[in-house]
């Protein structure tokens, strides 16, 4: 019987190497890793959130460490030449879109301790301003820790919902494409602020949806 061979790309190989290199503290791919993620973050963190330079820099150092951790406890490893992640599974992205996505979690963390910097156009930066909003449920909601059934929800959702917001959450949640960016790839919405209004909306019904369903799964 033929072997299936499955081909790598220069991006996962260079990755399973630094993340297999940062396992082993080898100081030189630890710094190479460091570099790696810092020119990611300060070119897309502005299209994933709002924070001035120094909160971002504190966010950055903050999802370093995190991740960091999380090659030292294994929950993400180096097997075959690939990054594997949750139920022994390859990252569906690259180690990169794994980083934002910690950083978004630091950065719900951060506003919870500095809500005044909440922005105000944001969902969660209104219900901060307005109710008090717990963010570390938003966090539990968004990312589950123990089945990883709420991600699984989620994209569910986003599939099933208008093709306008599956566009648009996929563009900037999965593909953490910025909003500029975004605007010129759908050329019918006219601006930057009806982008962002229709991207609250549908993050709104999302959330929404997700919350009912996951609250039904947990009752059956």
């Amino acid at each position: 019987m033929a072997k299936t061979i499955q081909m790598r790309t220069p991006q996962q190989e260079k990755e399973a190497r630094l993340v297999a290199g940062m396992y082993d503290k080898n100081r030189k791919i630890q710094s190479e890793l460091y570099a790696y993620c810092s020119k990611y973050f300060w070119a897309n963190y502005r299209g994933v959130f709002f924070a001035d330079e120094e909160s971002a820099t504190e966010i950055f150092q903050n999802t370093f460490i995190a991740m960091w951790e999380n090659i030292e406890r294994r929950k993400i490893y180096v097997s075959d030449g690939r990054v594997m992640g949750k139920n022994n599974e390859p990252l569906s992205g690259s180690i990169l879109t794994y980083f934002m996505g910690i950083a978004r979690i630091k950065y719900l963390e951060w506003v919870r301790e500095h809500p005044a910097y909440a922005d105000p156009e944001t969902e969660m930066g209104r219900k901060i301003k307005e109710e008090g909003f717990d963010a570390q449920q938003y966090i539990n909601m968004l990312y589950d820790s123990e089945d990883n059934k709420m991600l699984d929800i989620i994209a569910d959702v986003i599939s099933h919902m208008s093709e306008r917001c599956c566009e648009i959450l996929s563009k900037f949640y999965y593909e953490e494409k910025d909003l500029d960016t975004i605007l010129l790839e759908i050329p019918t919405i006219d601006s930057k602020n009806a982008l962002k209004t229709k991207k609250h909306k549908c993050m709104e019904s999302l959330r929404i949806s997700a919350k009912n369903i996951y609250c039904n799964y947990l009752n059956s």
